[in-house]
Protein backbone atom coordinates (compact mmCIF):
# COMPACT_ATOMS: atom_id res chain seq x y z
CA UNK A 1 0.00 0.00 0.00
CA UNK A 2 1.36 3.42 -0.90
CA UNK A 3 2.14 6.13 1.66
CA UNK A 4 -0.51 8.23 -0.04
CA UNK A 5 -3.17 5.68 0.76
CA UNK A 6 -1.90 5.30 4.31
CA UNK A 7 -2.35 9.02 4.83
CA UNK A 8 -5.83 8.96 3.32
CA UNK A 9 -7.08 6.20 5.62
CA UNK A 10 -5.24 7.46 8.71
CA UNK A 11 -2.84 4.61 9.27
CA UNK A 12 -0.74 5.66 12.25
CA UNK A 13 2.39 3.60 11.63
CA UNK A 14 3.63 0.50 9.87
CA UNK A 15 3.30 -1.67 12.96
CA UNK A 16 -0.11 -0.42 14.06
CA UNK A 17 -3.48 -1.74 12.96
CA UNK A 18 -4.21 -1.35 9.27
CA UNK A 19 -7.10 0.62 7.84
CA UNK A 20 -10.58 -0.76 8.44
CA UNK A 21 -12.74 -2.06 5.61
CA UNK A 22 -14.78 1.10 5.91
CA UNK A 23 -11.66 3.25 5.59
CA UNK A 24 -10.71 1.43 2.40
CA UNK A 25 -14.22 1.75 0.98
CA UNK A 26 -14.24 5.47 1.64
CA UNK A 27 -10.75 5.86 0.17
CA UNK A 28 -11.88 4.00 -2.97
CA UNK A 29 -14.90 6.26 -3.33
CA UNK A 30 -12.54 9.22 -2.98
CA UNK A 31 -10.69 8.03 -6.06
CA UNK A 32 -7.94 5.86 -4.54
CA UNK A 33 -8.05 2.72 -6.68
CA UNK A 34 -5.23 1.13 -4.68
CA UNK A 35 -7.57 1.03 -1.67
CA UNK A 36 -9.87 -1.36 -3.55
CA UNK A 37 -6.85 -3.49 -4.43
CA UNK A 38 -6.33 -3.87 -0.68
CA UNK A 39 -9.94 -4.97 -0.26
CA UNK A 40 -9.41 -7.58 -2.96
CA UNK A 41 -6.35 -8.89 -1.13
CA UNK A 42 -8.29 -9.09 2.12
CA UNK A 43 -11.34 -10.91 0.79
CA UNK A 44 -10.19 -12.87 -2.25
CA UNK A 45 -9.37 -16.04 -0.33
CA UNK A 46 -12.62 -16.05 1.64
CA UNK A 47 -14.74 -15.18 -1.40
CA UNK A 48 -13.11 -17.94 -3.42
CA UNK A 49 -13.73 -20.44 -0.61
CA UNK A 50 -17.44 -19.56 -0.51
CA UNK A 51 -17.80 -19.80 -4.29
CA UNK A 52 -15.88 -23.08 -4.38
CA UNK A 53 -18.15 -24.61 -1.72
CA UNK A 54 -21.19 -23.65 -3.77
CA UNK A 55 -19.81 -24.60 -7.18
CA UNK A 56 -17.38 -27.44 -6.46
CA UNK A 57 -15.08 -26.18 -9.19
CA UNK A 58 -12.09 -23.89 -8.64
CA UNK A 59 -12.12 -22.43 -12.16
CA UNK A 60 -15.78 -21.46 -11.85
CA UNK A 61 -15.19 -20.12 -8.35
CA UNK A 62 -12.40 -17.84 -9.57
CA UNK A 63 -14.53 -16.59 -12.45
CA UNK A 64 -17.42 -15.83 -10.09
CA UNK A 65 -15.14 -14.00 -7.66
CA UNK A 66 -13.68 -11.88 -10.44
CA UNK A 67 -17.19 -10.88 -11.52
CA UNK A 68 -18.19 -10.24 -7.90
CA UNK A 69 -15.31 -7.83 -7.35
CA UNK A 70 -16.09 -6.02 -10.59
CA UNK A 71 -19.72 -5.60 -9.54
CA UNK A 72 -18.72 -4.53 -6.05
CA UNK A 73 -16.39 -1.87 -7.45
CA UNK A 74 -19.00 -0.54 -9.86
CA UNK A 75 -21.71 -0.43 -7.18
CA UNK A 76 -19.61 0.58 -4.21
CA UNK A 77 -21.48 3.85 -3.82
CA UNK A 78 -24.69 1.90 -3.11
CA UNK A 79 -23.21 0.26 0.00
CA UNK A 80 -25.00 1.91 2.93
CA UNK A 81 -22.56 0.82 5.65
CA UNK A 82 -18.94 0.97 4.49
CA UNK A 83 -17.84 -1.22 7.40
CA UNK A 84 -20.09 -4.05 6.12
CA UNK A 85 -18.18 -4.49 2.87
CA UNK A 86 -17.30 -8.13 3.67
CA UNK A 87 -20.85 -9.49 4.13
CA UNK A 88 -22.04 -7.39 1.17
CA UNK A 89 -19.35 -8.83 -1.09
CA UNK A 90 -20.07 -12.40 0.01
CA UNK A 91 -23.75 -11.94 -0.74
CA UNK A 92 -22.77 -10.93 -4.28
CA UNK A 93 -20.52 -14.01 -4.52
CA UNK A 94 -23.29 -16.25 -3.20
CA UNK A 95 -25.92 -14.93 -5.60
CA UNK A 96 -23.61 -15.22 -8.61
CA UNK A 97 -22.62 -18.76 -7.60
CA UNK A 98 -26.21 -19.90 -7.14
CA UNK A 99 -27.27 -18.33 -10.42
CA UNK A 100 -24.48 -20.20 -12.19
CA UNK A 101 -25.44 -23.49 -10.58
CA UNK A 102 -29.08 -23.07 -11.45
CA UNK A 103 -28.19 -22.28 -15.07
CA UNK A 104 -26.20 -25.51 -15.27
CA UNK A 105 -28.59 -27.62 -13.19
CA UNK A 106 -32.06 -26.49 -14.28
CA UNK A 107 -33.88 -29.41 -12.68
CA UNK A 108 -35.48 -28.37 -9.41
CA UNK A 109 -38.12 -30.65 -7.90
CA UNK A 110 -41.20 -29.77 -5.91
CA UNK A 111 -39.87 -31.99 -3.15
CA UNK A 112 -36.73 -29.87 -2.87
CA UNK A 113 -38.75 -26.69 -2.56
CA UNK A 114 -41.57 -27.65 -0.20
CA UNK A 115 -40.74 -30.78 1.78
CA UNK A 116 -39.01 -30.60 5.18
CA UNK A 117 -36.94 -33.72 4.58
CA UNK A 118 -36.76 -36.87 2.50
CA UNK A 119 -39.13 -39.47 3.83
CA UNK A 120 -41.68 -36.97 5.13
CA UNK A 121 -45.20 -38.35 5.02
CA UNK A 122 -46.20 -35.59 2.62
CA UNK A 123 -43.81 -37.07 0.07
CA UNK A 124 -46.09 -40.07 -0.38
CA UNK A 125 -49.15 -37.83 -0.45
CA UNK A 126 -47.60 -35.73 -3.19
CA UNK A 127 -46.90 -38.73 -5.40
CA UNK A 128 -50.50 -39.97 -5.13
CA UNK A 129 -52.32 -36.65 -4.83
CA UNK A 130 -55.35 -35.84 -7.04
CA UNK A 131 -53.25 -33.27 -8.86
CA UNK A 132 -50.83 -35.94 -9.97
CA UNK A 133 -53.28 -38.72 -10.82
CA UNK A 134 -56.99 -37.90 -10.72
CA UNK A 135 -56.71 -34.50 -12.36
CA UNK A 136 -54.48 -34.91 -15.41
CA UNK A 137 -55.52 -31.45 -16.62
CA UNK A 138 -53.36 -29.91 -13.90
CA UNK A 139 -50.28 -31.90 -14.77
CA UNK A 140 -47.48 -30.02 -16.46
CA UNK A 141 -44.58 -31.06 -18.58
CA UNK A 142 -41.21 -31.07 -16.87
CA UNK A 143 -40.04 -27.94 -18.65
CA UNK A 144 -43.18 -25.95 -17.86
CA UNK A 145 -43.20 -27.11 -14.25
CA UNK A 146 -39.57 -26.04 -13.92
CA UNK A 147 -40.53 -22.59 -15.21
CA UNK A 148 -43.32 -22.34 -12.63
CA UNK A 149 -40.97 -23.38 -9.83
CA UNK A 150 -38.34 -20.86 -10.89
CA UNK A 151 -41.00 -18.15 -11.10
CA UNK A 152 -42.16 -19.05 -7.58
CA UNK A 153 -38.57 -18.92 -6.32
CA UNK A 154 -38.40 -15.42 -7.72
CA UNK A 155 -41.31 -14.39 -5.49
CA UNK A 156 -39.38 -15.19 -2.32
CA UNK A 157 -37.37 -12.64 -0.40
CA UNK A 158 -33.60 -12.79 -1.09
CA UNK A 159 -33.03 -14.35 2.35
CA UNK A 160 -35.72 -16.99 1.85
CA UNK A 161 -34.53 -17.86 -1.65
CA UNK A 162 -30.88 -18.13 -0.65
CA UNK A 163 -31.64 -20.25 2.42
CA UNK A 164 -33.92 -22.58 0.46
CA UNK A 165 -31.45 -23.04 -2.39
CA UNK A 166 -28.50 -23.57 -0.07
CA UNK A 167 -30.17 -25.96 2.37
CA UNK A 168 -32.83 -27.81 0.36
CA UNK A 169 -31.74 -27.67 -3.26
CA UNK A 170 -27.96 -27.53 -2.90
CA UNK A 171 -28.16 -29.62 0.32
CA UNK A 172 -25.59 -27.53 2.16
CA UNK A 173 -25.35 -27.88 5.96
CA UNK A 174 -27.26 -25.25 7.89
CA UNK A 175 -24.06 -24.12 9.59
CA UNK A 176 -22.45 -23.45 6.24
CA UNK A 177 -25.57 -21.65 5.05
CA UNK A 178 -25.45 -19.47 8.14
CA UNK A 179 -21.82 -18.60 7.42
CA UNK A 180 -22.54 -17.67 3.82
CA UNK A 181 -25.65 -15.67 4.71
CA UNK A 182 -23.93 -14.01 7.68
CA UNK A 183 -26.68 -14.99 10.11
CA UNK A 184 -27.43 -17.57 12.79
CA UNK A 185 -28.38 -21.20 12.14
CA UNK A 186 -31.79 -20.48 13.67
CA UNK A 187 -32.27 -17.65 11.17
CA UNK A 188 -31.45 -20.03 8.31
CA UNK A 189 -34.02 -22.52 9.62
CA UNK A 190 -36.63 -19.77 9.86
CA UNK A 191 -35.95 -18.54 6.32
CA UNK A 192 -36.20 -22.11 4.99
CA UNK A 193 -39.48 -22.65 6.86
CA UNK A 194 -40.97 -19.42 5.52
CA UNK A 195 -39.70 -20.18 2.01
CA UNK A 196 -41.35 -23.62 1.95
CA UNK A 197 -44.57 -22.15 3.29
CA UNK A 198 -44.55 -19.52 0.56
CA UNK A 199 -43.68 -22.04 -2.16
CA UNK A 200 -46.58 -24.27 -1.10
CA UNK A 201 -48.94 -21.33 -1.46
CA UNK A 202 -47.55 -20.27 -4.82
CA UNK A 203 -47.59 -23.83 -6.23
CA UNK A 204 -50.84 -24.95 -4.59
CA UNK A 205 -52.50 -25.59 -7.97
CA UNK A 206 -49.82 -28.17 -8.85
CA UNK A 207 -49.71 -30.13 -5.57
Amino acid sequence: MSSRLETDVNVQDATGPGPSDGDLVRATLAGRREAFDELIERFQRRATAVAWRLLGNLHDALEVCQEAFVRAYRNLDTLEDADRFGPWLLRIVTNLSLNLRRSRRPRVSLDDCILPAMGDSHSEQLSTSPASEAQPGTRLGAEELEERIQAALGELTPQQRTALVLFSIEQRPQKEGAEIMECSVEAVKWHVFQARKRMKALLADYL
